[in-house]
């Protein structure tokens, strides 16, 4: 108890408001007297002790409370052999501690244990997985990301975890609130000069100055998880029907600049990419423009099927479609990609209803059955397909059915040429409203890489060698000298 006393009083000293400089420092000599105490097992005292922790707050001493959790976790693993033991898994006593750490913690105390708090996070992660509740880890972790960084701009390893266990719950719009940020940064390397560290303690600072390389908030980051994230956002959205954002994600993972082949996880975005493109676009869609040409050669030669199924989709002949589709039924199910090939085939049989409306004024149902598929063996179109799409608004008709039963019902196509202008400029409006916001933040992540590009020795080697070259040569360099236009059209690539 002498010992809790002990964090308490120091941890009490950053109750008190004071200057950025002296909070940082002391918040430092706590963080180094508790990663003492911990090393010379000083913290077991606490660990065996289960309620050490009612005498923590986790908002005011999140600091204290985080090391003291950690210990009692490590000590039920160690006792137990196991490393999620019950206490750990949800409904466990020491989970209804990481949850209560993890939704109350302060932010900025926080900043200063990174690799702590990841492991806390990693650890209610697998905990979830291993009693196979991956939905209650999933809003855990999503909520802790969001208290530490509501801004979400900076890539890494918990983003990664985040999506595997929405997709794993099945809980797809849980991810929707780290998913819709864009990825501005990756951990760098932190500024050494102590009046940079004494941001990272400063109410407003930007998340890129404690998301270091060496904070510990990220494992080790490869090129994979890079790709597993967009790979997975993609598939979230996927299974939401946001095909445009889905395909946006998709086409992160496809673009990836590579040296010579391409990675398995890449040929996989693409043949997802290939399907949602039909799906949001009617059409084959081609890689991002910054994707190189031999990439793309060799993405169509690894996803055949995919590309003759798109061909077939854009020549509007339902008859060679649904023979790709029947040729590569086991390709699809291998890919588990047979879902989204259905999906495929739908949408050919509204576009097509749809083209048949600018044809048309009127089908009966049989007629329309016949415009679609010549052959009668293929497929019936039931008045229940086409109310669907009328339900749906995918299609601007009524279908008019007669007194007589055994008469078939008639498709009457609208001409009204204003359906519904109300709520397209309501729809317009929300669209328009989300964008400006998602550029006020991007302008506001593009001044802080400006900054720490401006800051970097490469671009000080760089001014000092100009002005040198300006001196003895009595000019001053142009914009255009450089490499400069090259990065321009670069970032013109990017949009």
């Amino acid at each position: 108890m002498a010992l809790i006393s002990d964090l308490l009083s120091a941890s009490a000293h950053l109750h008190n408001p004071m200057a950025s400089e002296e909070y940082d420092r002391r918040i430092r000599e706590l963080v180094d007297y508790l990663k003492k105490l911990l090393s010379t097992k000083t913290l077991d005292s606490s660990a065996n002790d289960e309620s050490s922790l009612d005498h923590l707050d986790p908002s005011a001493d999140s600091i204290a409370y985080l090391y003291v959790l950690g210990a009692q976790i490590q000590r039920a693993q160690e006792r137990s052999g196991n490393p999620y033991p019950a206490d750990i898994r949800p409904a466990g006593k020491l989970w209804t501690r990481a949850a209560q750490f993890l939704t109350k913690f302060d932010r900025v105390q926080v900043r200063y244990t990174g690799r702590e708090w990841r492991q806390l996070l990693e650890v209610v992660a697998q905990a979830s997985l291993a009693a196979s509740k991956p939905l209650l880890g999933a809003k855990l972790v999503r909520d802790a990301m969001i208290r530490l960084d509501p801004s979400a701009t900076v890539f890494t390893s918990n983003h990664v975890l985040l999506v595997k266990l929405c997709l794993q719950a099945k809980a797809y719009s849980y991810a929707l609130p780290i998913l819709n940020k864009h990825i501005c940064h990756f951990p760098t390397l932190p500024e050494p000069s102590t009046s940079e560290q004494s941001k990272i303690c400063a109410d407003n600072a930007s998340s890129v100055s404690f998301i270091t390389s060496a904070s510990g908030f990220s494992s080790k980051l490869s090129y994979q998880d890079y790709l597993r994230y967009f790979l997975y956002g993609g598939m979230i959205y996927m299974a939401l029907k946001e095909w445009r954002s889905a395909l946006h994600f998709l086409g992160a993972a496809v673009s990836m600049p590579v040296t010579s082949s391409v990675s398995l996880i890449m040929v996989e975005a693409y043949k997802k990419w290939i399907l949602v493109g039909l799906l949001e676009k009617g059409k084959l869609c081609s890689p991002p423009s910054i994707t190189t040409p031999h990439v793309v050669k060799l993405y169509q030669s690894l996803a055949r099927p995919y590309v003759s199924l798109a061909q077939a989709f854009e020549l509007g002949d339902m008859k060679r479609l649904r023979g790709e589709v029947d040729a590569a039924m086991e390709i699809w199910y291998m890919d588990n990609n047979f879902g989204l090939v259905t999906q495929v085939v739908d949408a050919f049989f509204r576009q097509t209803v749809v083209k048949l409306g600018k044809t048309f004024a009127a089908l009966t149902v049989a007629d329309l059955a016949k415009q679609i598929f010549p052959s009668p063996a293929e497929k019936m179109v039931t008045e229940s397909d086409v109310s669907s799409l009328i339900m749906s608004g995918a299609l601007d008709a009524s279908l008019v059915q007669k007194q007589d039963p055994t008469e078939l019902s008639i498709l009457r196509f609208s001409t009204s040429l204003s359906f519904p202008r109300l709520s397209h400029e309501l729809d317009m409006q929300s669209h328009l409203k989300k964008e400006r916001l998602l550029m006020e933040n991007l302008v506001r992540n593009l001044e802080e890489i400006n900054n720490a590009i401006g800051m970097s020795e490469e671009c000080l080697d760089n001014l000092q060698r100009g002005q040198a070259w300006a001196a003895s040569n009595g000019t001053n360099p142009t914009p255009a000298e450089g490499g400069l236009e090259m990065d321009e059209d670069l970032m013109g690539d990017m949009s």
